[in-house]
């Protein structure tokens, strides 16, 4: 039975993940180099040094400091200075969770003050009983750990804890949690690999069918 639902956040509860790509195609543009909008796609959910190494193989002559610097500042700019828009069934199954006695955490790899900007602006930080962020950990997404820190946070074992992703390497790292993986996707389409250790729904509030099982 599931006891705790932990959530990722850009991509998943907000339409977030489009801010950070354009932040990482004009942070290249103004080092003079056209960054292919394929490559920032494969960004989502991984942490700095994962980041690094895409950028290092795929652009070496980038200046790696200035553009992460650039490319991080524009993207949080943008989103302090606006609401980020709710996916859709966000509400629904915030609000299922709280009517049906689940613990919920956020667990993103985003920094804190943007996390809590987000949701607090959008009005929902109070559906949440824990927040955590990749500040807290030592290993970024696929590892485990972040996921792991959310249940401790609230309370949960893993194996009853399931963990509400849009990237792979979140669902990955779910899995590697001993929790249970739930693909809602936004910018790319599950693999086969995903949907061997992934349930996988079009939508939040569709996903509450997997909470009922």
């Amino acid at each position: 039975m599931i006891k705790g639902a932990i959530f990722d956040q850009d991509g998943l509860l907000f339409d977030t993940e489009s801010v950070y790509q354009r932040a990482w195609i004009e942070a290249g543009r103004r080092q003079g180099v056209i960054i292919d909008p394929a490559v920032p796609r494969r960004f989502s959910g991984m942490g700095r040094k994962l980041i690094k190494e895409i950028i290092a193989a795929e652009y070496p002559l980038l200046d790696w400091e200035e553009y992460s610097k650039t490319a991080i500042e524009l993207a949080w700019n943008e989103q302090l200075s606006s609401i980020p828009p709710k996916k859709p069934g966000l509400i629904e199954m915030l609000s299922f969770c709280r009517e049906n006695g689940i613990k919920t955490a956020v667990a993103s790899s985003s920094r804190i003050h943007i996390v809590r900007h987000n949701l607090t602006s959008s009005g929902v930080i109070d559906y949440f009983d824990a927040i955590t962020t990749g500040e807290e950990v030592v290993n970024s997404k696929p590892a485990p750990d972040i996921f792991l820190l959310a249940a401790s946070k609230i309370g949960i074992e893993p194996k009853d804890c399931a963990v509400f992703e849009d990237a792979f390497s979140g669902i990955r790292g779910a899995h590697a949690a001993g929790m249970k993986p739930i693909l809602i996707p936004d910018q790319a389409e599950p693999t086969g690999e995903i949907r061997q250790i992934a349930a996988v729904y079009p939508t939040l509030d569709a996903a509450i069918e997997e909470l009922r099982k």
